[in-house]
């Protein structure tokens, strides 16, 4: 079985061509994860869904001096041997200071010209003080912050794990 070859190899990313000429992207700690924290109130549930506002790459626009963020749940890619519940445990506590045991709802192919494969958590933080968010030092990740929104709001973002938690977390949360 011949292996992929390497077009072009960066600190992040590698870009590889199959032995039947398919283009694809790999990125290094390849997969990721996405995770959605909620709290309720009241009685049926109300919940809330935490959003982190990040830069993203697509978009390099500048408002008010400052790169234009974008609604996510908070994400990260997985580090090397490190199992997808693991890093949505660390990715969790590293963006929103939160201690907490996740609950894994499915997971999505990311798109054809990448080999990365999303895994989706959840988890309810209701009545529960986060710790400070240690963040991970990098200047894109300081500049992101975290801020309650209604559930509703995630059928509306831009970003595809958010609608894509929407879809699969609704019949859970509202069943």
């Amino acid at each position: 079985m011949d292996a992929d070859r390497i077009i072009f190899q960066a600190k992040w990313i590698v870009v590889k061509e199959s032995p039947r000429g398919f283009q694809y992207l790999e990125r290094k700690g390849k997969d990721s994860v996405a995770v959605f924290l909620l709290r309720s109130s009241a009685n049926p549930p109300q919940y809330e869904v935490l959003i982190r506002q990040q830069h993203l790459c697509l978009d390099n626009r500048e408002v008010d001096g400052m790169f234009k963020l974008f609604p996510c749940p908070i994400t990260g890619a997985l580090e090397e041997g490190e199992s997808p519940e693991a890093a949505a445990l660390r990715e969790t506590y590293e963006e929103a200071g939160y201690r907490v045991t996740v609950q894994p709802f499915g997971q999505y192919i990311v798109g054809t010209q990448v080999n990365e494969m999303c895994y989706l958590y959840y988890a309810d933080v209701t009545g529960v003080e986060p710790d400070i968010a240690l963040q991970d030092g990098t200047y894109m990740e300081s500049i992101g912050h975290n801020e309650w929104h209604p559930f509703e709001y995630l059928k509306h973002c831009d970003y595809a794990a958010c609608q894509i938690g929407y879809a699969k977390l609704r019949s859970r949360l509202f069943q």
